[in-house]
């Protein structure tokens, strides 16, 4: 097993019963790629091409509002599959960016490869459907959340979800993610810790 790809084979082997030799036949098609801080993956129209798998670092998504003003909208932490799920089916040119917060180790599969690969192997039809049911379910948490819980309940829970990725998001990207000024989270910040 190549290292750069223990992580991916330990989320897969998690999910689904698959042979190493099968998984090994899927890494060949898999490319390592290297993200410097800062760097986009992709941006607003370009049409994405690829899933990919983080093995290190923090990516987040974001997208511009009526003022021109960029919002984060999704934080992807190590261990996690990304790619503009929007633009899978058809190839709808991208309504977001992705860009690499820290520097950033990923595997990547270009996406014109995936309809030989679940011919090939059903099983991976199996994990990609249940990567993008846990997506969805990610997504329709968060619309509920952002509806029924207060400001301080969604810090909080976004806090508990990943703690040591959430103290390396930067205070404004933080702050767009849940729809308020950095001023106000800073309060609110100041707040929950003298509590």
């Amino acid at each position: 097993m190549i290292p750069m790809f223990t992580r991916l084979n330990n989320y897969i082997q998690k999910r689904i019963n698959i042979s190493q030799e099968e998984l090994e036949e899927v890494f060949k098609q898999c490319t390592y790629k290297e993200y410097k801080k800062g760097e986009y993956l992709l941006r607003i129209g370009e049409q994405c091409r690829f899933i990919g798998f983080l093995n290190t670092g923090l990516i987040m998504s974001t997208l511009i509002d009526n003022d021109g003003k960029e919002l984060a909208c999704n934080f992807v932490y190590e261990g996690c599959f990304f790619t503009y799920v929007e633009g899978l089916a058809e190839n709808r040119s991208s309504h977001k960016n992705f860009i690499a917060l820290e520097n950033c180790e990923a595997i990547i599969l270009n996406k014109e490869h995936l309809s030989n690969l679940f011919k090939s192997n059903q099983k991976f039809e199996t994990l990609f459907f249940l990567f993008f049911i846990e997506d969805l379910g990610y997504m329709l948490m968060d619309e509920q959340r952002n509806k029924t819980l207060s400001l301080d309940e969604r810090y909080l829970n976004c806090e508990n979800q990943c703690p040591q990725a959430f103290q390396r998001i930067p205070l404004k990207y933080i702050a767009t993610y849940l729809g308020v000024e950095p001023p106000s989270l800073s309060r609110l910040r100041k707040r929950l810790a003298t509590k």
